[in-house]
């Protein structure tokens, strides 16, 4: 039997128990309602010792949780509205009352991102998320702050758009606003998902469970070496304070390390959990500041797991050269699957290591996968497709004509295209601009 924690609102909170009620032959279920997102980050601390698994009523809530809480969380699944609903429940409303202008009917989830978001926007596109891409992106970046704001900030939108005379009705998903829109007169729908979806989240929930139980002991490695690679950084006396910085860290979170000596590096061998929690839940590296205070100079710390101690190892390598002549840590895990740099100032990517589109790419321009993809993800964190090979070289480490020489081979296989740039404000030859072309 596993234990599901359910964080709900009170509007939903009938809902959640009869679905639950289905799977009780193989779940134990605890709800627990929250009035507003404030409240969830603490909530989710309450009760997770409890849990082995947690399900939200919205991925707004998940969200919350993910920016609030800090270190390894439970298995976690979202109950949001299905596509199909997003679009049943508006049709259902003016195949009932034909006087409804879509126009007019707005949806609470977009109003702060997408104020003239209507139904009338629904039917005439596609997908939801063609229809929606800033509440995506919004969702993507805002801290917990923002979004423990945005029932707040949905209810007064709303409120506004209803006084201005500019809606006659709200479908709504946050459902812990629906009781203030009715008490404020609002007409108001609430687009619940339906019972097949909520089953099959709840299997889902139970699938991602038994395989976090299944990988959660396997093998994984942290390697610790000098930035720069140098041997001379590496004396014995340093390797003695990174070690002892090892140790201590692991006595203070309680921690089983194994350290081993390699060539110019320290290798700890130990697990996936460990790992997680050490990463909270490969966020950020905080180990490597513990270390670099306790060694004076700068350190690359690399975090690798694998199905076997060997393939920990290899993952952790692919972490390491990741990171370049860098400071900033990586991860690569079992399913090849590289996250950096954890940093949590910084927003933590994840992308396949080598996917059959980086392969051909590398081919193609007779340059490592690593190389391409190091710059697709360089391109996604700086949110563009041009560079120039100053920026390359800066970012990578390296100097410009290696730069140059990189981004010459792509123009060569025809993943770049390169046009001249001269500044008003600068003086000599123009700067030669790259836009990549690819898709991966």
């Amino acid at each position: 039997m596993y234990q599901i924690l359910v964080l709900t609102s009170e509007y939903l909170a009938q809902y959640m128990d009869d679905i639950l009620k289905e799977h009780s032959h193989d779940i134990i279920y605890r709800i627990v309602k929250y009035r507003h997102f404030s409240e969830i980050g603490a909530l989710y601390q309450e009760h997770e010792q409890w849990a082995d698994g947690v399900m939200t009523t919205g991925i707004v809530v998940e969200t919350v949780i993910r920016r609030e809480v800090k270190g390894r969380l439970k298995p976690i699944l979202s109950l949001d509205t299905d596509n199909e609903t997003f679009y049943k429940v508006p049709l259902m409303l003016l195949i009932e009352n034909r006087q409804l202008d879509p126009d007019r009917i707005i949806f609470d989830v977009f109003v702060c991102t997408s104020p003239g978001a209507s139904v009338r926007d629904l039917i005439e596109n596609k997908s939801v998320n063609e229809m929606f891409p800033d509440f995506h992106k919004w969702l993507s970046t805002a801290t917990a702050g923002e979004l423990c704001q945005i029932e707040d900030r949905s209810v007064e939108q709303i409120r506004r758009l209803w006084e201005e005379n500019k809606i006659d009705m709200v479908i709504c998903r946050f459902s812990s606003i629906v009781r203030q829109l009715k008490d404020l007169g609002i007409p108001c729908a609430f687009a619940s998902a339906s019972d097949e979806y909520a089953h099959q989240m709840v299997e889902h929930l139970l699938e991602k469970i038994k395989l976090e139980k299944i990988t959660a002991h396997l093998p994984a490695v942290i390697f610790t070496a000098p930035v720069s690679g140098d041997g001379d950084l590496w004396n014995e006396y340093q390797e003695l304070n990174v070690q002892k910085g090892l140790m201590d860290f692991a006595r203070e979170h309680d921690l089983k390390f194994l350290i081993q000596n390699k060539r110019q590096g320290l290798l700890v061998i130990t697990e996936k959990t460990v790992i997680s929690y050490v990463t909270e839940s490969f966020q950020n590296s905080a180990l490597s500041e513990y270390l670099k205070e306790r060694a004076g100079f700068d350190l690359t710390v690399s975090y690798g797991i694998g199905h076997t101690i060997e393939e920990a190892l290899e993952n952790a390598a692919y972490a390491k050269k990741a990171s370049g002549n860098t400071k900033d840590a990586y991860l690569v895990d079992e399913k090849k699957h590289l996250k950096g740099p954890l940093d949590k100032d910084r927003t933590v990517l994840t992308s396949d290591m080598i996917g059959p589109q980086i392969q051909e790419a590398a081919k193609r321009a007779s340059l490592s996968t690593m190389v391409i993809h190091r710059l697709n993800r360089l391109l996604c964190l700086l949110d563009k497709r041009e560079i120039t090979s100053r920026e390359l070289a800066e970012n990578f480490h390296i100097t410009v004509r290696e730069a140059s020489r990189i981004l010459k081979h792509l123009e060569t296989a025809g993943f770049a295209t390169a046009r001249l740039h001269k500044s008003e404000h600068m003086r000599g030859r123009p700067t030669k601009i790259y836009h990549i072309k690819w898709e991966i």
